[in-house]
């Protein structure tokens, strides 16, 4: 994913970044700007889904004096024109209301922003990347979303895998969130490390659902609770599993060797076909992404051939 994410960065066509919640969608897209030739310029996020309709407009495209009641005197600058020269990313795309998709395939096509009340349009030089959880391609087929913006979006794709199905990440992900909010506490090292060590034994087998949110919020519990955690130096497990219940619930059956080799096949199969879309089908430059010989890549290609049909 980063590699991928590294390639997008080189380019400034639109990408949409797609992933479950909590999985550090906006990370990515950070990520890219700040690793493109936009880097030294503003970065700006708005949240589809947070806003109404017309709140979401103005924040959008902004609007000119007296363009409606309650507007500001000299009008307001939008979001779309504000990131002029850097990023606009749009989270939660899918939530975005049919008439501002409409207005927002004009901006990609033309390149130039109408505000409110406006008569005039601005012509705008931004890179534009987009996050959803939702299925984009199935909501376009059930006529939720524009087809056309679904294409202008999608030019560069990246998927954020879910938690569950990267558990060596998970070690490593915890120990930094620890870490970092152990020392802003002041909680002692060796005591973090404890309590981390327990959290961990405790979620084995958890599925985390809410991802790398869930997992900095568990954390975060640990770290406010951690004086009746290790009151007399030793972790209390049944005040543990009180603190982290969820973790202890529907906890599933271990996975078979041949079901985790299936599941790492897929990722790789997975793997292989987006980044051989994301280079419109060179195997060259495909393989010198994937760091795999043309005889690897040919036989992924086979056994991703012969999944499918299966299927």
């Amino acid at each position: 994913m980063r590699a991928l994410a590294a390639e997008c960065a080189a380019s400034d066509a639109t990408v949409l970044i797609t992933g479950e919640s909590g999985t550090g969608k906006e990370l990515v897209a950070q990520g890219i700007h700040s690793a493109s030739r936009r880097a030294a310029q503003p970065f700006l996020a708005v949240n589809c889904a947070a806003l109404g309709e017309s709140l979401l407009e103005s924040e959008l495209f902004g609007y000119e004096e007296g363009a409606f009641t309650g507007a500001r005197r000299g009008g307001k600058t939008g979001l779309i024109e504000a990131a002029h020269t850097g990023t606009l990313f749009l989270d939660e795309i899918g939530d975005m209301p049919p008439a501002l998709q409409t207005r927002l395939l004009r901006v990609l096509q033309e390149r130039e922003v109408l505000r409110l009340g406006a008569t005039v349009a601005v012509p705008v030089d931004l890179r534009v990347i987009a996050a959803t959880h939702a299925d984009l391609a199935a909501q376009v087929e059930r006529g939720l979303f524009r087809r056309d913006l679904y294409y202008r979006l999608a030019v560069l794709r990246i998927t954020t895998p879910p938690l569950r199905e990267r558990p060596a990440d998970l070690a490593p992900l915890a120990t930094g969130l620890m870490q970092r909010r152990a020392r802003a506490a002041g909680l002692p090292a060796a005591q973090a490390t404890a309590l981390l060590a327990a959290l961990l034994e405790l979620a084995a087998g958890y599925a985390w659902p809410g991802n790398v949110r869930e997992l900095e919020n568990m954390v975060e519990r640990l770290l406010a609770c951690h004086a009746t955690l290790a009151p007399a130096g030793r972790i209390d497990r049944a005040r543990l599993l009180e603190l982290i219940p969820e973790c202890s619930q529907a906890r599933p059956a271990p996975v078979r060797d041949s079901l985790l080799k299936d599941a790492r096949r897929a990722a790789e199969l997975r793997r292989v076909r987006e980044v051989l879309q994301s280079v419109n089908g060179d195997q060259r430059q495909a393989c010198a992404l994937l760091g795999i010989s043309r005889a690897t890549l040919w036989r992924r290609l086979r056994e991703s051939t012969v999944q499918v049909s299966n299927q």
